[in-house]
């Protein structure tokens, strides 16, 4: 009864608002705007425009978030629309602190209207439940929206003093069970005002979420919302499991006699404690380590590298180091997480060495100050390319967190009597002595935020492959033995 009281207490809080929430998403379309007071309207042009929201404080349970909206021409990259505004927001009802209207969508949706002030409208609005559809074979839930006589002064500076609103729609797309938005577009139509009479119209025009985020975001609802089903269900009927079984064992050994029923309920109590101490572990881990929604870091990451590589925003180059950063952390834990819970079979096929090399670094965040040396031959092996390049790129982690900023990492291979041996050695500190019996026990870990679940996972890949792995310090040496397909030797 405590565990599951204190796994829902854990459930509760993994299902608030993050206290570093941070969202970024990307919309295009076609405008037309005033450029000065007596003209017209320009000629259809493409827009491009970024929306940002992140906590910029916390004051109990209510964030306090601010939200940016910035348009450009996609032609001139010029801004043609720039708004910011600061919300606060209650953690737990997703809704505004001061008022009974959503910020955002709540986990759980249902088929009924809500009341919102939206960070993209300007105004409060209701959004109206319209109908359920599949969206590659995910299920969503679609609203629309309407508005009418929304200043939106602010956002043109290029005319002080004068009143501008606006009128317009909007249509969104919601995965129900997590509450995530998939796709989002609006219509608008601004103009003055004078004396409560309209005016010339400043701005005319439609977006609506990317086709490349959108995307990135149904995928990111359909893990978000198969974490959701391991958090209702697996875990529950996990730790559910363990109560009986463990209930069933001590009804069954009460009826020996008193020695053995003695010894065998000490036996008993002490395999509980381990597992509900795994589970607890495990759970903790992921309570602190996936506070920011993943789903928003990789789209954020992956618009911000495209802008990136295109020159379009020179600001992106100062946020994406830490996005890539956040993603490889999270990432890297949650992986090591699954795998200690789920046992993946291998789907053995021939590859190089050097291709799960590449791939293993790839996927590492290596810090400029420290170089890899790679071998200079390659070889052939039969091999689960993905367990054994993340494995890889584990005793890489480590290695960099051995190191730090600055030193050297040196991978060697060669063949053995059939057999390939592999070097991995870094210039890190020394692995103290009683260190190097428990590294590679499943939750042992010397790092503040590690999972001890890596150097595990790694061991049993490398065993699940026929091989074995070993560790000697100092200098700090991983040595990998694995069978080698001599009839594909490069």
């Amino acid at each position: 009864m405590v565990a599951m009281i204190t796994y829902g207490t854990f459930v509760y809080e993994m299902k608030k608002l993050p206290i570093d929430y941070e969202v970024i998403s990307e919309h295009e379309g076609q405008d037309r705007i005033l450029k000065e007071i007596g003209g017209n309207l320009s000629e259809p042009f493409w827009i491009r425009e970024t929306h940002m929201q992140k906590t910029v404080g916390m004051h109990g349970d209510t964030l306090e978030i601010k939200s940016t909206v910035t348009g450009i021409d996609s032609a001139t990259n010029s801004v043609i629309f720039d708004s910011e505004d600061t919300f606060f927001v209650d953690r737990v009802t997703r809704k505004h602190h001061e008022t009974d209207d959503y910020f955002t969508f709540p986990p759980n949706v249902q088929k009924q209207n809500y009341e919102f002030f939206h960070p993209m409208i300007f105004t409060k609005t209701a959004f109206v439940f319209e109908k359920t559809r599949d969206v590659d074979g995910l299920k969503v839930y679609d609203f629309t929206c309407k508005y009418n006589r929304t200043d939106v002064s602010a956002a043109f500076p290029q005319f002080p003093s004068q009143t501008i609103l606006s009128d317009g729609t909007c249509a969104v797309s919601v995965e129900p069970t997590t509450g995530m938005t998939v796709s989002f577009s609006k219509e608008w139509d601004d103009y003055f005002e004078n004396d409560g009479v309209r005016g010339e119209q400043v701005e005319f025009g439609g977006k609506r979420t990317t086709e490349y985020s959108e995307t990135i975001l149904i995928e990111n609802a359909k893990s978000t919302k198969a974490l959701y089903y391991l958090l209702d269900i697996v875990f529950p009927i996990l730790i559910l499991f363990i109560g009986i079984s463990i209930l069933i064992v001590t009804i069954l050994f009460a009826k020996t006699v008193r020695q053995k029923e003695i010894i065998i309920k000490a036996q008993e109590e002490l395999l509980k404690k381990e597992r509900l101490s795994a589970i607890g572990e495990i759970t903790a881990k992921l309570s602190h380590n996936l506070r920011n929604s993943l789903s928003s870091i990789i789209m954020s990451s992956e618009i911000m590298q495209m802008k990136l590589e295109k020159k379009e925003d020179p600001k992106i180059e100062k946020y994406l180091p830490r996005i890539n950063d956040a993603t490889s952390r999270i990432i890297h834990q949650m992986n090591q997480v699954l795998g200690f819970v789920k046992t993946m079979p291998l789907d053995m096929k021939l590859t190089s060495l050097e291709t799960l090399l590449n791939d293993a670094i790839q996927h590492t965040n290596i810090p400029q100050g420290i170089t890899i040396t790679t071998p200079k031959n390659d070889y052939s092996l039969m091999a689960d390319k993905v367990q054994l390049s993340v494995a890889f790129g584990n005793i890489l982690s480590n290695a960099v967190d051995a190191i730090g900023n600055k030193g050297e990492i040196t991978i060697r291979a060669k063949a053995e009597n059939d057999s390939l041996i592999l070097e991995f050695e870094n210039s890190g500190a020394e692995i103290p002595k009683d260190d190097m019996e428990q590294i590679f026990e499943p939750l042992f870990t010397t790092k503040p935020q590690g999972t001890g679940l890596g150097l595990s996972s790694v061991k049993d890949v490398i065993h699940a492959h026929g091989g074995k792995i070993s560790v000697t310090s100092p200098p700090t040496i991983f040595k990998i033995t694995l069978p080698l397909d001599t009839s594909h030797r490069k």
